[in-house]
């Protein structure tokens, strides 16, 4: 059973839409991400996932291997 949930995180790093775009399609890779969305401008990437198949904390991870680096997380 799905268990869809919404986070927003936090990225240093980010200086242009093509940091946005990598950090994107590498999240995009991960199993149960269902959406990714964000603002480079303001360091800010919202993701949509199913808790049953993805945690925070392998969002959090694939952002680092990108190498971005998270600072904050929540709703």
């Amino acid at each position: 059973m799905e268990k869809n949930k919404a986070v927003a995180f936090s990225i240093s790093g980010m200086h242009c839409n093509s940091c946005l775009m990598l950090i994107k399609m590498g999240l995009q890779e991960l199993e149960g991400v269902k959406e990714v969305s964000g603002n480079w401008e303001k360091g800010k990437v919202q993701v949509a996932f199913d808790e049953s198949k993805a945690s925070i904390k392998d969002i959090m991870k694939k952002i680092e291997q990108e190498g971005y680096k998270v600072v904050e997380y929540g709703k």
